[in-house]
């Protein structure tokens, strides 16, 4: 069973992915070294778990949801500009 995308999602995702371009597009190798070090801190492990499994089942409350997708967006931008970050380093100083 596959997840229904929901336009509110699907338009974040996108405006997500832009943002992300832009920034990629300023990066320094000091910049782009910082954002490799980030680091985010959010719900625990076991609390994001707990969270993905009453989402699987239906059952989290309005707060858990804000909760649970506030995480992923954000964790989704960070690994994207990582990603991005790591692609600006192998092409400013290829070995």
């Amino acid at each position: 069973m596959g997840m229904t995308a929901f336009p509110e999602w699907v338009q974040s995702q996108k405006l997500i992915a832009e943002l992300a371009d832009r920034l990629a597009g300023t990066f320094s190798n000091a910049s782009a070294e910082a954002i490799l070090a980030l680091k985010l801190d959010g719900p625990t492990l076991q609390r994001r778990r707990e969270l993905a499994e009453k989402a699987n089942e239906g059952l989290l409350t309005t707060e858990e949801f804000a909760e649970y997708e506030t995480y992923a967006q954000v964790r989704g931008l960070l690994s994207i500009l990582q990603s991005r970050a790591r692609l600006y380093l192998n092409r400013a100083s290829p070995t």
